[in-house]
């Protein structure tokens, strides 16, 4: 692709600098033209340039010749529309009459052979070489009834007399919006003359036959496949191209039939519109855009408008019509050639092929704007319908690409039918594999998803549940502590202080427990709880929790027994081991009547491979075998009050069992209703968690 773009931009160089050699031809410099270092044996020259101009005079060859000879009212620039000759006081109009006067200066002795090539004026002229009238396209007269408009190409054939030859022409325009020159006059060998005429007459022909021989295989290609309606745009647009050169150029309509100088122009307008329709259409084909569809739309009705005008009213009128025309093919033009570029920068192959053609008529058609519009342009006469035979030829070209991938793509469809065909029982077997075993995925998916639903719920449940427990047990010790704390700013109650700064002591202890446990359990249930594990003695841990709780055991008159054999170091976190045997002792001695007693035994089973056993016993109220079986795992919780209506949260005993398996141990009870319970906690003694 870079490589093509570097190959367009060699192109455009060279192009830009031929037409500047071009442009290097002689001109005419007041009103006289030198050919004599110019002119050969062979040669065409276009008398361009600085032509003498007489506003409102018809003149003839004599009246320069007179004793006082008329002056020229300006040098005027040709070709061009005399509208745009601008010399105060004098402002052409696009309606009157001039004459127009050139001297040519040939090579001393030079008496070959001329030709003229004369184009179309608007909207008549007369021509006089040397002081002969050589022709004419129409009647040029001083006024607009004896004034007779035509459009007819001519050239004729004339031999010098002398090294300077004279041209004086004279130009009516009543019918136009327009007059003057708008082609080059050219001046040759009769040779070349005669054959440049003849090739351009022959190339109008053969690029009107080549069109309109597009034009019906772009229509059969609708035909038969409606579809496309691409092709059918493109074809209304070709139509209108190929008739094009019948009433421009070389006016071919007149090898046909004779037609009148008003029909003429009226269907050079109306090929106009056709072809501007045509081409919108097929750009929005082409591009499909809602923004341009609305535009297409109204270009379409304003042609349609422009059309109805062209064919009701005089040629003066409905030629305005090119002050819309233009401004509609700029944006045609920019739109297509946005959206080709939009296309390129894809990767779009066919669209870089749209972009350089769209660069070409773009500047074909600036070529023949300029020509339309008098002013001097690149080629001498207009050049849009050859290089359209171009588009129209790559255009062939990328419709058959199309189709034929196309119908490459019909055939790999085709393929994979039959495939499909014939393999089609397994293909459906192993579809209906694939969404059976999908479908037992969701709905294994939907089960956990459920499991985990109902889980949830549960500990939600759970959560609430403990939360309203703790706060109702944290209410009662908090609202002891501050009752107590009010009566000892009595006098009557200060010889009560002992007393109740132990009771205050006891509650504290009770919320510190609660909040723990509540804390350390809200962790398990994040799966949050710190796990730092090490070599810690548990003799210690207990002895700890005893001094703890000796002040409440006293006052039931509960004796505790501890006692321990062989080691007592194991491998656990200190902090949760707290947790726990707090939570053990405070459950025996809350269980445990006036004068029971509770039994703590600690034992190194090591050479078993036991680790440390742990056993806290008691002769309370014990557990219901019932409620033994579901201990550590049951979802409800029940607080059960103590002997004396202690309270608890009901889920210490759960809380104790998950910090043991975080501790690599394992907890276990045995309980008689009316007996007793004693709990048994192994632990590692030198190893973590298995």
């Amino acid at each position: 692709m870079k490589k093509a773009f570097l190959s367009f931009f060699i192109y455009f160089l060279l192009s830009h600098f031929l037409v500047t050699a071009i442009g290097a031809e002689p001109t005419a410099v007041k009103g006289i033209i030198d050919l004599r270092e110019s002119a050969g044996n062979k040669f065409i020259f276009k008398l361009n340039g600085e032509w003498e101009f007489y506003w409102s005079k018809k003149l003839v060859p004599r009246d320069f010749y007179l004793a006082n000879p008329p002056v020229p009212d300006l040098f005027g620039q040709v070709p061009s529309y005399w509208t745009s000759y601008s010399a105060e006081p004098l402002k052409p109009t696009g309606k009157g009459f001039a004459t127009y006067r050139l001297r040519i200066l040939l090579p001393p002795g030079f008496r070959n052979s001329l030709a003229f090539d004369m184009p179309v004026f608007d909207s008549s002229y007369e021509v006089y070489v040397d002081g002969q009238k050589m022709g004419r396209n129409g009647i040029p007269g001083v006024t607009k009834d004896y004034t007779e408009p035509d459009y007819e190409k001519h050239f004729f054939r004339f031999t010098p007399d002398t090294d300077t030859i004279e041209i004086v022409i004279n130009v009516s325009n009543f019918h136009h919006r327009r007059g003057g020159f708008w082609i080059p006059m050219k001046i040759g060998t009769f040779n070349e003359i005669q054959q440049s005429y003849a090739s351009g007459w022959a190339k109008d022909w053969s690029s009107m036959s080549f069109l309109l021989a597009f034009s019906l295989l772009f229509f059969f290609f609708f035909v038969i496949f409606s579809r496309d309606k691409q092709t059918a745009f493109f074809s209304i647009a070709v139509t209108g191209l190929a008739i094009r050169p019948l009433f421009t150029s070389n006016f071919l309509i007149h090898n046909i039939m004779d037609i009148s100088w008003d029909w003429i122009v009226r269907w050079e307008y109306l090929g106009l519109y056709v072809i501007l329709t045509g081409w919108y259409w097929f750009a929005l084909n082409l591009y499909r855009s809602k923004c341009f569809r609305t535009i297409t739309l109204w270009v379409t009705i304003i042609l349609a408008v422009a059309a109805v005008i062209t064919i009701a009213f005089p040629v003066d009128i409905f030629s305005y019509a090119t002050f819309i025309i233009y401004p509609l093919l700029v944006i045609l033009f920019a739109t297509v050639l946005f959206e080709s570029v939009k296309g390129v920068i894809k990767g779009n192959l066919i669209d870089f092929f749209y972009f350089l053609t769209f660069i070409m008529l773009g500047a074909a058609a600036v070529n023949d704007v300029r020509i339309s519009l008098g002013k001097q342009a690149v080629f001498s006469g207009y050049i849009f319908t050859q290089i359209i035979v171009l588009f129209v030829f790559i255009q062939a070209v990328l419709i058959l690409y199309k189709w034929v991938k196309a119908y490459s793509e019909k055939e790999k469809l085709q393929k994979e039918h039959a495939y499909l065909n014939r393999h089609l029982e397994k293909i459906v077997n192993e579809r209906t594999h694939e969404i059976i075993a999908r479908k037992e995925e969701i709905e294994e998916q939907n089960i956990r998803i459920a499991a985990q639903n109902k889980k949830l719920s549960e500990t939600v449940q759970l959560k609430n549940k403990i939360f309203s427990v703790i706060a109702h047990d944290l209410r009662s010790p908090v609202v002891n502590i501050l009752y107590m704390l009010n009566l000892l700013k009595e006098d009557e109650y200060k010889e009560k202080y002992d007393s109740f700064a132990d009771a205050s002591i006891e509650y504290s202890q009770q919320v510190i427990s609660l909040l723990e446990n509540m804390l350390v359990w809200g962790r398990g249930q994040e799966d949050k709880i710190r796990y730092a594990p090490g070599k810690h003695d548990l003799a210690d841990i207990i002895l700890t929790n005893l001094s703890i709780f000796k002040e409440t055991a006293d006052k039931k008159s509960i004796k505790v027994n501890f006692t321990q054999v062989g080691n007592s170091k194991a491998f656990f976190d200190r902090d949760l081991l707290d947790i726990i045997i707090r939570n053990l002792l405070s459950n025996a001695v809350k269980y445990t009547p006036r004068g029971g007693r509770i039994s703590i035994l600690l034992k190194d089973k090591s050479n078993t491979n036991e680790g440390i056993s742990l056993k806290v016993c008691d002769n309370g109220v014990g557990i219901p075998e019932e409620k033994q079986k579901e201990l550590f795992t049951a979802s409800d919780i029940e607080s059960t009050p103590g002997t004396e209506n202690e309270k608890g949260t009901g889920f210490g005993i759960k809380l104790c069992h998950e910090l043991v398996k975080i501790n690599g141990g394992t907890m276990s009870v045995e309980s008689r209703e009316g007996e007793g319970t004693c709990f048994t906690i192994t632990l590692p003694d030198s190893s973590g968690p298995v």
